[in-house]
């Protein structure tokens, strides 16, 4: 079988058995956590990764929740913009600094979001960024 088909095929099994792939990457364990018990619920899956993730990692996956530091988040968040251009990236954090939220989306990040949160803003971070990654795949 041709790559394509075979990539084709994985692609469709794992919508099969869940609705996404998320990964959490250098998150505070309670915050980890906290998204987890929330998109769970939809069957989406999840997984917690460590900041220095190597990028082919990052190939099949649907969207990525990043924290941490910043200089370590919008240093994973540039390297992903050169490789997946069009995959999601939200960036967490617990400190809700303009000036960080502003640096993380020149830097393409998808949306940021600060902790505490509600459920309702994980799921609707979901909605608004998933479709956006279909239709720039389609394009």
């Amino acid at each position: 079988y041709s790559s394509s088909y075979v990539e084709r095929w994985q692609i469709r099994r794992r919508k099969e058995t869940h609705m996404a792939s998320v990964f959490l990457i250098g998150l505070e364990q309670a915050t980890a956590a906290q998204i987890s018990r929330a998109l769970s619920i939809e069957r989406h899956r999840i997984e917690q990764k460590p900041q220095n993730i190597e990028l082919p990692e990052l190939m099949d996956v649907d969207i990525v929740f990043a924290g941490g530091q910043p200089s370590q988040y919008l240093s994973l968040l540039r390297r992903v913009r050169e490789e997946r251009p069009a995959l999601p990236f939200v960036v967490v954090t617990c400190i809700p600094e303009t000036t960080e939220w502003l640096d993380a989306l020149e830097a393409g990040a998808t949306d940021y979001c600060s902790s505490p949160f509600e459920a309702r803003q994980i799921h609707w971070l979901m909605e608004a960024a998933l479709p956006r990654r279909r239709n720039v795949a389609v394009a």
